[in-house]
């Protein structure tokens, strides 16, 4: 098959992460590039989404070749905006530890812009206890417009990197249906994406993968009464009950609520994300 025949060019497991991928629709063989050592592919969240990352980026031996083949790659598939992350171990950073992905992604075009504190929780680890404070609905009970109004409140004055930029340059209401329809199209089961609830009014939304906490948030006038605790416990509950034995998720070091109320659930810090950006001039 074409496509197959492309993905060979890749070494595993990206081999078969790809061949996974294209038959959920997030993948396309026309997405995917290489050029002697050289490797990238786009990815994108959901069947029918654009590509938003660059996925298994190998720039080879010389950041030159690298950085053409992102060039290429960019220009053929006729993106405006990517992102790429470089994941690390603690201590490490792209410049010392990838010296050569650094450069090609700098010669691309690319700015490193964030970095981001990768955390993990383990199976054996206490799992949160429910306050109780919080009531709980899961977000498809809701129609979508109520769904859009909550993440709408949760961006204002957001400390996440990503959503600032994007309410500097789409506006609210374009940052919120990008992330609804990324939500509501993850891997996780139908229930597990909720709206927290105290008495009848919305404080927060928790939306957990099916193997990690994908978004958390509070909308402001319920900022600093400890909610996003009650909603991080319910998304590692959740996931936990499930059978979930290694709950992942990623916060910008500079959001040090989130960080901190990750910590308090028994997360650990595992290492940090690098994140490039690349936007059309």
């Amino acid at each position: 098959m074409e496509a197959f025949a492309l993905f060979d060019q890749f070494p595993e497991p990206a081999r078969s992460q790809l061949i996974a991928a294209h038959d959920e629709g997030k993948v396309r063989p026309e997405w995917c590039f290489t050029d002697g050592d050289a490797r990238v592919c786009f990815w994108a969240p959901y069947r029918g989404a654009e590509p938003v990352i660059t996925w298994h980026f190998s720039p080879g031996p010389d950041p030159a070749t690298g950085a053409a083949l992102l060039r290429r790659g960019l220009a053929d598939v006729g993106l405006t905006k990517i992102f790429h992350d470089i994941a690390l171990s603690p201590g490490m950073t792209p410049t010392v530890d990838r010296p050569v992905e650094h450069d090609a992604l700098m010669g691309a075009g690319f700015t490193l812009e964030v970095e981001r504190v990768r955390l993990e929780w383990g199976s054996g680890s206490d799992i949160p206890a429910d306050s109780g404070r919080l009531t709980y609905r899961p977000a498809r009970k809701h129609t979508e417009r109520e769904v859009l109004d909550v993440l709408v409140r949760v961006s204002e004055g957001s400390l996440d990197h990503d959503t600032q930029v994007e309410l500097a340059t789409v506006g609210p209401e374009h940052e919120a249906r990008s992330m609804y329809d990324d939500l509501i199209n993850r891997k996780g089961k139908p229930d597990w994406f909720v709206i927290g609830y105290a008495a009848e009014e919305p404080v927060g939304l928790v939306a957990p993968d099916d193997h990690s906490i994908a978004y958390i948030g509070v909308v402001p006038e319920h900022r600093g009464k400890g909610y996003v605790s009650d909603l991080l416990a319910q998304g590692t509950r959740t996931l936990a009950e499930a059978g979930v034995e290694r709950i992942v998720a990623a916060t910008d070091v500079a959001n040090t609520p989130t960080s901190n109320a990750f910590r308090r659930a028994g997360y650990s810090e595992v290492g940090r994300l690098f994140r490039y950006y690349w936007r059309a001039p």
